[in-house]
């Protein structure tokens, strides 16, 4: 009992009572009525509210009550160390005593002394919760924690380096752009989640061993490196914190510059010749639709009132067969020969592929001619070739 005064000794008498003539084996005292400051008397419902929860003693609503009656056997088979004083009913629970009750007690207002309530006792006090429960879970089965764990993250880890494989083998059969594995960071987050999977199962391993050699493996005992659970509970909401962080700027970086819309294209504008004037102006064609020779890609589908178009080209051969149609009957086809060097972008975006027009020939059913403007193709817009109708 504290030496403040705020608990009375009168309640003694009455929560012996209830430990020999009820059967308790152990009853806490509830100050019901609290003579504290709002920052003590808030911090400490929510941390009630959370130990009830995790513990599943749904009938106290104190725990950390300094009165408190036990039975002889519990003193004896609980193991108090630390701050672990406020877990009592807790510590008694596991090891096996059920019948735990409450007592409204008196509480009165400080006449001594300084509260050491502060935040630092506020974590400590959840850190030592999730210490127990924890421990109450997994302490003699430390596989079915660590081993799931482990085996989720590397299930996720091989899953995602099988997706960025088969990306990149899907880009290259498209002829699309596309980089190296090594030049993704998708890889590297994947491999650090088989590593760090790997490494769990083979803790729960190890656990199980060390658990399975224990000379007292058979009884039930509150043992707990306090040290070691804080640093895995504060590495928990640390890795909970930066891992939407790390994705959120992956994804932002991947959106930057390495999108499909960056590909160089082969920006064509339309023209045709007045047969009056010889003037050269620009030209309009009801209806247009572009495919791929050889596939069923289609680049401009049934686009109406074009003037002008952009075309890609094959970044695995050294020439691009067009298709265009212009009705049912009636279509021309384009052969775009050109050379295809390939350049080191950036980490994010890896290698891309800059594409230089040789030559260009077409049939004559309704384009005239084709005349090369500019042969470097781009990303700007810049116009590549005149097609004259």
């Amino acid at each position: 009992m504290d030496a403040d005064l705020q608990d009375s000794p009168d309640e003694i008498p009455e929560l012996y009572r209830m430990i020999t003539q009820e059967g308790y084996d152990l009853v806490s005292g509830w100050k019901q009525k609290r003579y504290d400051p709002l920052s003590k008397t808030l911090p400490t419902k929510l941390f009630n509210a959370t130990a009830r929860k995790v513990s599943g003693i749904k009938n106290l609503h104190d725990f950390n009550c300094g009165l408190k009656a036990y039975r002889k056997e519990v003193v004896k088979n609980i193991e108090v160390y630390g701050e672990m004083h406020r877990y009592i009913p807790y510590l008694a629970k596991n090891a096996g005593f059920k019948k735990i009750g409450e007592k409204v007690v008196h509480h009165q207002a400080r006449k001594y002394g300084k509260t050491k309530f502060g935040l630092n006792r506020f974590v400590n006090g959840y850190l030592d919760l999730l210490s127990l429960w924890f421990l109450s879970r997994f302490g003699i089965k430390p596989m079915h924690f660590f081993g799931l764990l482990g085996s989720l993250m590397f299930i996720f880890g091989f899953i995602a380096v099988v997706i960025v494989g088969v990306s990149k083998l899907y880009y290259m059969h498209h002829g699309m752009p596309y980089r190296l594995v090594t030049d993704s960071p998708y890889f590297y987050l994947s491999l650090t989640s088989m590593i760090i999977g790997t490494q769990l199962f083979v803790a729960g391993f190890l656990g199980e061993l060390i658990s399975r050699n224990a000379p007292e493996r058979n009884k039930y005992q509150i043992e707990e490196n306090h040290l070691t659970m804080k640093k895995l509970v504060r590495l928990v909401i640390l890795g909970a914190i930066l891992c939407p962080i790390v994705s959120i700027a992956i994804s932002c970086s991947e959106e930057a510059d390495c999108s499909m819309t960056a590909r160089s294209m082969v920006n064509c504008i339309l023209y045709r010749v007045d047969p009056e004037t010889q003037y050269v102006e620009n030209d309009t064609l009801d209806s247009l639709t572009v495919t791929a020779y050889g596939t069923d890609s289609i680049i401009i589908n049934n686009q109406k009132k074009v003037h002008d178009i952009s075309l890609p080209l094959r970044y695995t051969e050294d020439s691009t067969k067009l298709i265009f149609k212009y009705s049912r009957t009636k279509s021309d086809t384009m052969v775009i020969r050109h050379t295809n060097t390939p350049y080191f972008l950036s980490m994010d975006c890896g290698y891309q592929m800059k594409q230089a027009i040789t030559d260009v020939t077409c049939t004559r059913i309704s384009l005239d001619s084709i005349y090369i403007k500019d042969n470097e193709a781009g990303i700007y817009g810049k116009e590549n070739l005149k097609l004259f109708y």
